[in-house]
């Protein structure tokens, strides 16, 4: 190596350093897609959704469906949860009278099933907590409380 070049090649490693190698190492990973609160969000969406539509589907053609796609043509609102990395999973009986569907995402699992008007199972698991992952809250039961009011009568007599 020529003794001119010896001179400059500490310069030419650290440029080299400050280029390629720095950059690389205090990069800032950004994560693609949307973010968990909003997965999971959608997840739930997209439940309410398919059950919708399939409560939909069987008053128009006496029979639960198995495709989502049948599902899509009622609601294109599930396509955007479908994109964004929800899954659907449908499943119904031979007489087509009861569904079961499992709507999933990397942060939410949630299953649900119909025999007629009747629901016969729903639930949600939490895959991965996170700010804003929760199942949805089921309503509390109403109660209905009775009051009765009672009188009573008091005779008092005197002598006299």
């Amino acid at each position: 190596m020529p003794p001119n070049l010896q001179r400059f090649l500490p310069i030419i490693l650290i440029a080299f350093v400050l280029l390629f190698i720095l950059p690389a190492v205090f990069r800032k990973s950004t994560s693609k897609g949307p973010s968990s609160s909003t997965l999971s969000t959608e997840t739930i969406a997209a439940m309410t959704l398919v059950d919708r539509d399939e409560k939909l589907f069987i008053a128009g053609h006496k029979d639960y469906t198995s495709h989502v796609a049948d599902l899509l043509g009622l609601s294109p609102a599930l396509g955007q949860d479908l994109s964004d990395g929800v899954g659907v999973n449908l499943d119904v009986s031979t007489d087509g009278k009861t569904y079961y569907a499992q709507v999933t995402s990397t942060v939410l699992g949630m299953v649900r099933s119909r025999t007629g008007a009747k629901e016969i199972a729903n639930g949600c698991l939490v895959i991965k907590s996170g700010s804003g992952v929760a199942c949805p809250t089921k309503p509390a039961a109403k109660t209905t409380a009775s009051t009765t009011a009672s009188t009573s009568t008091t005779t008092t007599t005197t002598t006299g």
